[in-house]
């Protein structure tokens, strides 16, 4: 089946040899770290049978943290090498694991792949969410190394694809076990004719990601910005171009009709900063940057009452959605893209507070379905829509506590994925 996997691989780059020529003339990130993948890479340090751990991308090098620290703890003789395929991924690997063999997943031709398992000699490979290389996982299926799928998913447009192709089907099925986030994706694994044992469903470890927060730090926040204890207050999260406006624009219609609310600004990208200011004036409200009032002397001569707060710095928002009794997230009020859409929600959610967000989600699909069956959250897909639910809230603050109580309840039940897939991976190791 190498062979024929890879002779498929040969017409495809034929097909579209113009395009990939192209992209590795053009793009610097499309050709980095190409002869690391073809195998020229020094594994000298690897003296016995490791563990192979890949992760695509960012998200996935992320969710191997907690994992990597189980197994460190109760595996501490093994050896683990870590991969992955972009080189965002790659460099973030490097810095969360200094101790660990870090290389770029190879090119999925048979030869390559089999120089690669020869060099680390894996005694079991880790995968996360959708990563089924077939000539990967079929090497290691003739190689008699288990492979073990965590954190599994698999889209509708994927299933659709790989049902049509056989070969697929049969590379997937030489799986060990299939750790998949949820229900659903385990009934589309199950229409590819796995076996029905190899199935199980363990949740989603980006969940284990939220750390449960110290609620002293609210009370602090809000006193050093100068809200009164029972102010409601509003933060838009991670906005983009347009969603400022649209915030701006339903606060000061509220304000005006006598409600009473204060707002938080924290752009995605800080150079946005001086551009939101000069909306903010628009509105007749007084911008203030966190940095400015991070300099207590300043603090007598603030008119917080008129004023609207934009955090000018990096690494901060989660602090900042502890202040809040509702977050807009943004990145999602406006299409940027098939491959972008939305901001992580667990962050506003794990401090019990009510959420809003726009109709394009797609990079956090799974938490906006797990929010909203719950109630933890609503959509709204225009500035009125936001005024209309803000209006709403204000009226009935009531729901302000229920939505965010929900919010919080969705994050704490799906903790544990972490826990029980390294439960799984035991009797592998």
């Amino acid at each position: 089946m190498g062979l024929l996997i890879d002779c498929l691989y040969l017409i495809l780059l034929v097909v579209m040899s113009p395009w990939v020529v192209y992209l590795f003339i053009s793009r610097k990130k499309f050709r980095q770290g190409i002869w690391a993948r073809l195998g020229f890479c020094d594994f000298t340090g690897c003296r016995q049978e490791t563990i192979w751990i890949h992760g695509s991308s960012v998200g996935e090098i992320t969710l191997l943290k907690p994992l990597i620290s189980h197994l460190e703890k109760e595996q501490p003789g093994n050896q683990f090498v870590i991969s992955s395929f972009t080189p965002a991924g790659q460099l973030t690997a490097r810095k969360y694991f200094p101790e660990h063999r870090v290389f770029y997943f190879p090119l999925d031709l048979s030869f390559i792949i089999k120089r690669f398992f020869a060099l680390l000699k894996p005694k079991i490979i880790i995968i996360f969410e959708s990563e089924f290389w077939p000539n990967f996982l079929y090497s290691a299926h003739k190689h008699n190394i288990p492979v073990i799928l965590l954190n599994g998913k698999i889209s509708q447009k994927s299933l659709s694809i790989y049902r049509k192709l056989f070969f697929f089907q049969r590379v997937i099925s030489t799986i060990a076990i299939l750790a998949v986030q949820n229900d659903e994706y385990a009934g589309r694994f199950r229409t590819l004719r796995i076996s029905e044992e190899k199935i199980v469903t363990t949740g989603n470890m980006k969940y284990d990601l939220v750390e449960i927060p110290d609620n002293t730090m609210k009370t602090f926040l809000r006193s050093k910005f100068g809200y009164p204890d029972n102010s409601i207050i509003l933060i838009g999260g991670s906005t983009h171009s347009g969603e400022d406006e649209a915030i701006i624009y339903a606060f000061s219609r509220l304000r005006k009709e006598g409600y009473h609310l204060d707002l938080l600004l924290a752009p995605r990208y800080p150079e946005n900063v001086t551009h939101i200011e000069n909306i903010v004036r628009e509105y007749h409200y007084i911008p203030l940057r966190k940095t400015l009032l991070d300099k207590e002397e300043i603090k007598s001569t603030v008119d917080y009452s008129n004023s609207i707060v934009i955090v000018d710095t990096i690494g901060e928002l989660k602090m900042m959605y502890s202040v809040a009794d509702i977050a807009y997230v943004g990145g999602s009020l406006f299409y940027r893209g098939s491959n972008k859409g939305g901001h992580n929600m667990m962050e506003p959610a794990i401090f019990g507070v009510a959420i809003m967000f726009g109709p394009y989600n797609s990079a956090f699909q799974d938490t906006v379905n797990d929010l909203m069956k719950a109630k933890g959250a609503i959509m709204i897909r225009d500035r009125e829509g936001m005024y209309e639910e803000l209006k709403e809230f204000l009226s009935h603050p009531e729901k302000i506590s229920q939505m965010g109580k929900s919010a919080r309840e969705v994050i704490l039940r799906n903790q544990g994925a972490t826990r029980r897939n390294f439960e799984l991976l035991r009797p592998y190791l």
